[in-house]
Order: C-alpha cells, then structure tokens, then sequence
C-alpha cells in the first residue's frame, strides 16, 4: 500500500494511501494556521502484469468502462 505523509517540520501528523486525500489533509492544516506539507511515497508504482488466458495462451480482453452492449 502507498503511504503518502503529512509533514509538520520533521514531525509526521498523516498518512494516507491516496496522494489527494493526503493533500486535502494539508490544506485543512493550511486553512487553520498549521505549516503541514505533503511528502509523496517514493517508491514507484508497480506495473501490472496482463493476465493470460490458459485457452488461448492470449491476455484476458480488458473490460471496457462507460461502454455496454445494447442487444438490438
């Protein structure tokens, strides 16, 4: 899992999985006088794999979002 951090000086105050809800933290911090600034995780995303159909020795198709099927 990620870990995102909410910095006050050296001193950690958040961490969170998601880099948006660690910035949103930051600006309530902000808002209310507090120096807080986000350090991102620095480690690199991990790539998926694709997925290969034992059938067809071919990736799985990639399902389609916003896209469905209308029977006509």
């Amino acid at each position: 899992m990620r870990r995102h951090s909410v910095m006050v000086g050296g001193r950690v105050l958040y961490y969170a999985a998601q880099l948006s809800h660690a910035q949103r933290f930051a600006r309530a911090r902000q808002a209310e006088g507090i120096q807080a600034y986000v350090v991102p995780d620095p480690m690199p995303r991990r790539t998926r794999t694709a997925r290969i159909n034992p059938l067809t020795g071919k990736p799985y198709n990639k399902p389609q979002t916003g896209r469905h099927m209308v029977k006509r």
